[in-house]
């Protein structure tokens, strides 16, 4: 069994794209393969980065326990929005927080919007930070345009399109994981 954290960056009232992270949560336990970790970074309340985890003589609760479920993780999924053309600035906050628990991950990107895009700026932009932080970023993404038709409040798929995406991003990203890390934990 993998062990996937997905850690969710959106913070604001109203937001349309834990629909995304919830039914890629739902996918993957649905996998039969994957035991998932969800983290919504709302609930932490982080304050602005500044000093990273490992530069804290006495770190809050809340970054122990993201570094833990980061730490532990086969495999990191970040879900963002599209803001501006970019992901989340509350993803970008709690990612400067870490260094070492990325270090050779692989990560997944799901990226939503309102737009018919899904997010695509977003995940483009996610896939140079997760290069910037020694991880691999998955090549194949999940994007998610029209949030607000194409899955329901519990992230459930109203479309067979955006149903068929999810299951071959789940495919795609079991297979990523596996193989990185088995090649991590031989060391190679």
């Amino acid at each position: 069994m993998l062990k996937i954290t997905i850690l969710y960056g959106a913070i604001r009232e109203g937001r349309l794209s834990i629909r995304a992270a919830r039914a890629l949560e739902k996918a993957l336990k649905e996998s039969g393969k994957a035991e998932v970790t969800f983290i919504d970074i709302k609930t932490y309340n982080l304050p602005v980065m500044e000093a990273r985890l490992f530069e804290m003589k006495n770190p809050s609760a809340s970054l122990l326990e993201i570094s833990n479920a980061l730490s532990s993780a086969d495999g990191i999924v970040l879900v963002s929005p599209e803001y501006n053309n970019g992901y989340s600035g509350a993803l970008k906050n709690t990612v400067d927080y870490f260094t070492k628990e990325w270090s050779h991950k692989p990560i997944g990107i799901v990226a939503g919007s309102n737009g018919r895009m899904g997010g695509i700026n977003a995940s483009n932009m996610m896939q140079l930070l997760i290069l910037a932080i020694n991880a691999f970023p998955m090549p194949y993404k999940l994007l998610v345009p029209e949030l607000h038709l194409s899955l329901d409040e519990d992230g459930n798929p109203q479309n067979e399109i955006i149903a068929k995406n999810i299951k071959r991003f789940v495919s795609e990203y079991l297979w990523f994981v596996e193989a990185i890390s088995n090649q991590v934990k031989k060391g190679t």
